[in-house]
């Protein structure tokens, strides 16, 4: 019964890679709400954010699986990168949700106007 029992290594790597995953995000992209405040405005602003969000999009979503994969390899298990592409599945879902709302709704402030 013990040796079909998910080791503690590949709990512990589970675990530590998932959460791992935001902080790759987060050093390449900006937080959710800056993206839906800031994203909208006239078009080539919104195609300009959009073109860089997404590239950071891949590029976080890269390195995650590299972990994810590298985790797996160490714990001999499948959990580790399974665990982080659901993590970055759902990071994504969150930044594109918040850069949909952005160019629709969001209110496209211009940082040049300054505070009045």
């Amino acid at each position: 019964m013990a040796r079909d029992m998910i080791p503690a290594e590949a709990i512990g790597l589970t675990i530590l890679t998932a959460f791992e995953v935001p902080n790759l995000y987060s050093g390449l992209l900006p937080s959710q709400f800056t993206i839906a405040t800031f994203s909208g405005g006239d078009s080539a602003k919104r195609e300009h954010t959009t073109k860089w969000i997404r590239k950071s999009e891949v590029q976080a979503t890269a390195m995650s699986l590299i972990l994810g994969a590298g985790a797996s390899a160490l714990a001999k298990s499948p959990f580790p990168f399974l665990a982080t592409a659901l993590m970055c599945g759902y990071l994504l879902w969150q930044y594109e949700t918040a850069l949909r709302q952005g160019n629709q709704d969001g209110p496209g402030l211009n940082m040049q106007d300054g505070a009045k």
